[in-house]
């Protein structure tokens, strides 16, 4: 009867390279893991069945991993995957990165090791990291398999069902809209650099700007803390005294944390919003009507890119033939003070 041991030397691995290809504990790269398939394809390696039976039964367990719980947008998307968990009897284990992409490695192999189910994930993975790409769809091809659920990035092309907002479109809603409020010199508040839902509401801050006459592009980098709004403000307008000829008339930022930080430090340096700038943030969390003034956001429906994740995990667990989805929830720009002095606090959504 074949062994590990016996794949192993055909595909010119060591055993525990075996066993991390055909378990899913660890990465290995696509050229090791194609040659140990195909050992195992040729010597008829069978894994032992009751191992495999055991590693087949469900755990009715399904992860969340996202980026940063410090986000407010998550309370939202947690909450509602939750409440599903719950109604469909699946225990929930919400974790999150801190945005370090070895961390995340590490809660994938852990939630795999530990037999779930399913893992809905914010990567933070290189946006052409190819073969972990390549690795999450494969986890396990000798096992049980954990299905991926990609959050707020689309992994499709990969086979991985994945679940986005219309960052894109959102930032250009954004940007025209502060158009439309006569701002001349926009500038743009970005999130982190290893974040797709930052990249595209960038891409599309400059698509939209770049369609303007004369308009300049002008992006700081931000992390999407309400520090790093507060303190991108203080560092442009570190040599001003008075708001008078000021270098941008409105901010763009990638959220409205980033928003608020902004608007603060406007505030002491006596800059008014929105006479003066206006500003729109990102997300239309709980925060933005509540401010003085009220924040224009870009509504992301944070409870339906959570249904729609727990509902493509749930389906993939019950069966892992169906062809990947891919879903895209749209975003709608709400209207308030920092924007329009005669806006109202109730949310007016506007479609440009």
């Amino acid at each position: 009867m074949t062994t590990i041991t016996d794949v192993a030397k055909k595909a010119g691995v060591a055993i525990s390279t075996v066993s991390n290809v055909l378990n899913g504990v660890k990465y290995v790269s696509p050229e090791t893991t194609k040659r140990v398939l195909e050992a195992v394809d040729a010597l008829g390696y069978v894994a032992n069945p009751i191992a495999h039976n055991m590693k087949s039964a469900r755990s009715n367990m399904i992860g969340v991993i996202i980026t940063n719980f410090s986000r407010i947008f998550f309370s939202s998307v947690l909450r509602k995957c939750r409440e599903i968990a719950e109604e469909k009897g699946f225990q929930l284990m919400c974790i999150d990165t801190n945005d370090d992409f070895n961390q995340e490695k590490q809660y994938v192999g852990m939630m795999k090791q530990h037999r779930y189910d399913a893992i809905i994930l914010d990567t933070v993975a290189d946006l052409d990291d190819r073969a972990y790409f390549t690795y999450l769809k494969n986890l396990s091809p000798g096992g049980k398999k954990t299905a991926i659920i990609c959050l707020e990035r689309d992994l499709a092309e990969y086979g991985i069902d994945s679940v986005d907002a219309d960052n894109f479109g959102g930032a250009q809603k954004a940007v025209g809209h502060l158009i439309s409020c006569g701002c001349k010199k926009i500038i743009h508040i970005a999130g982190t650099t290893n974040s797709w839902a930052a990249e595209c509401r960038a891409r599309g801050y400059c698509d939209r700007i770049r369609m303007e006459p004369g308009a300049f592009e002008n992006i700081i980098l931000g992390d999407f803390s309400p520090q790093s709004g507060y303190d991108a403000i203080k560092q442009l307008l570190a040599s001003r005294s008075s708001r008078i000829n000021l270098p941008f008339d409105g901010i763009f930022a990638a959220n409205d944390q980033m928003a608020v930080g902004a608007i603060k430090a406007l505030q002491e340096l006596h800059i008014r919003v929105p006479e003066d700038v206006k500003v729109v943030g990102f997300d239309d969390t709980f925060v933005a009507p509540i401010i003085d003034p009220s924040l224009t956001s870009i509504h992301v429906p944070g409870t339906a890119m959570a249904q729609a994740a727990m509902n493509m995990a749930i389906a993939r667990i019950l069966d892992d033939t169906l062809p990947s989805a891919q879903q895209m929830v749209p975003t709608e720009l709400v209207v308030r003070r920092s924007t329009d002095i005669t806006a109202c606090l109730p949310k007016t959504f506007v479609n440009w």
